[in-house]
């Protein structure tokens, strides 16, 4: 494993508004929200239907004293709740890469004192630490199996990219080189491994294909500490004009590659994202 440290990037600063020069660009993944998720549709349900099954007692609490409307606001937002000893799937999928990131590029495997730190500034007092990093510690144990079998060579990490052409910017996850072939890469992680059929998941390869193509076909990256801001559950970055003047053209690259990281397992999934994924994107845009 190797990685050049001048080409790295820099993890994004979140800023509460533009400046009155920046370019406003839509975050990649908010304009791939637009798309169909029906598997969305069954978690949400399920969360709720989990809901309704273990905490019985307290919705039916709420309904006689706050009246049937409150109980099914509170039923209904069960999605966005998480139990309040773990992190929630996003802040532990960000942990999972943080680490996996940072032993990629070190060499050296994050002891679990990191690991426990970037838990408990997720998730703050009431998680339960050391549960969370038993399963960021088998996560890691998995991606450190992959990385022995395929021997990846980093060349970039944390990359953002932006398009002024069209108006979109994200941040990559890393461009390395496996066997000769260069690939733009994205983690993709989970806590629970296996479907409700008890095959294992895999990823969702139109998203993910849409998503690593716009990467790729943006014209620009960053050299710089990145900005972005969120408003009404939308991300969108910032582009100055003095940062556009130092602006890097994207790596190129011979196609896409998913690696999804789970505690049982660790494989990755070479991803088409050429032109024709592209032009599918910004159908979606």
């Amino acid at each position: 494993m190797t990685t050049t440290a001048s080409e790295l990037g820099l993890e994004a600063l979140e800023v509460n508004a533009p400046n009155p020069d920046d370019l406003t660009l839509w975050s990649v993944t908010t304009i791939i929200g637009v798309l169909d998720k029906p598997a969305l549709l069954y978690w949400a349900a399920e969360q709720t239907a989990n809901a309704a099954i273990d905490s019985a007692a307290t919705w039916q609490a709420m309904a006689d004293d706050e009246g049937r409307d409150a109980a099914v606001k509170w039923l209904r937002d069960a999605r966005f709740r998480r139990p309040k000893t773990r992190l929630s799937d996003a802040a532990l999928g960000t942990v999972i890469h943080k680490v996996c990131e940072t032993y990629a590029l070190t060499g050296t495997k994050p002891g679990k004192d990191f690991a426990a730190q970037l838990i408990s500034d997720a998730g703050g007092p009431q998680v339960d630490v050391t549960e969370e990093t038993e399963v960021v510690g088998r996560s890691l144990n998995q991606f450190d199996d992959w990385l022995h079998r395929f021997t990846p060579a980093y060349q970039a990490t944390e990359v953002c990219v932006y398009s002024p052409t069209y108006g979109y910017a994200g941040q990559c996850d890393a461009f390395l080189t496996i066997d000769g072939v260069r690939f733009i890469a994205d983690y993709k992680s989970t806590r629970n491994p296996r479907n409700a059929s008890g095959y294992m998941k895999k990823p969702y390869p139109e998203q993910v294909g849409l998503q690593l193509a716009a990467y790729r076909n943006a014209e620009f990256a960053a050299v710089w500490r990145p900005r972005r801001f969120e408003k009404m559950r939308r991300r969108y970055y910032l582009l100055g004009v003095d940062e556009r003047e130092l602006a890097v053209r994207v790596p190129e690259v011979d196609t896409g590659l998913v690696i999804q990281i789970t505690p049982e397992s660790c494989e990755s999934y070479p991803i088409r994202c050429d032109e024709e994924v592209h032009t599918a994107f910004l159908y979606a845009l």
